[in-house]
């Protein structure tokens, strides 16, 4: 069992790190800015291992866990330690950043998208940024993480109606036993 759910911290882990690359790479966080700690990212994804426990203990989760829980969680994890962080602390101006709140919506998405080993809805997430209201809908959800109070079970809320919108078959899709 314990090497199962080390399995799934792993992968966890690697979803991560491949959100924040392409982030990075694709111009929309400063790789020359920000760094991706690992020590920090670390310390996510263990709350993201308590936070699972819990809502699977309060909601009677027998063992696997839904796309939308798993990108909530992750997304409240992200938001909470902030592992994105600038390479020189000396930064001007640097506390206006949203990297953090970039990363952990896109993480949940491509969560939500099935964004797997070898698997990635990429038309679906074309499809469901190019939609106009994306933009305005982003926008409020980056508002929610950086001013507003919050819970992660409200975020598995957002992401499961991100995807009965957007990714419908992947809403009861059972991707983790955990």
């Amino acid at each position: 069992m314990q090497i199962e759910k080390d399995k799934i911290l792993e992968n966890r882990m690697r979803t991560l790190v491949r959100a924040w690359a392409k982030l990075a790479f694709a111009g929309r966080i400063d790789k020359n800015i920000f760094i991706l700690n690992h020590s920090i990212a670390t310390k996510v994804i263990r709350y993201y291992a308590q936070d699972i426990e819990v809502l699977k203990a309060r909601y009677g989760i027998p063992d696997r866990v839904q796309a939308p829980k798993i990108a909530g969680l992750m997304a409240n994890a992200i938001t909470k330690f902030r592992p994105v962080v600038p390479i020189d602390g000396r930064q001007q101006d640097i506390e206006n950043s949203d990297c953090n709140e970039l990363l952990s919506i896109y993480y949940g998405i491509c969560v939500c998208a099935n964004f797997g080993e070898n698997n990635y809805d990429y038309e679906a997430m074309t499809v469901l940024v190019s939609k106009p209201e994306f933009s305005d809908w982003f926008k409020r959800f980056i508002y929610l993480l950086r001013e507003r109070n919050y819970t992660s079970e409200a975020l598995v809320m957002v992401f499961e109606t991100l995807c009965f919108m957007a990714f419908p078959e992947n809403v009861n899709l059972a991707t983790e036993k955990f």
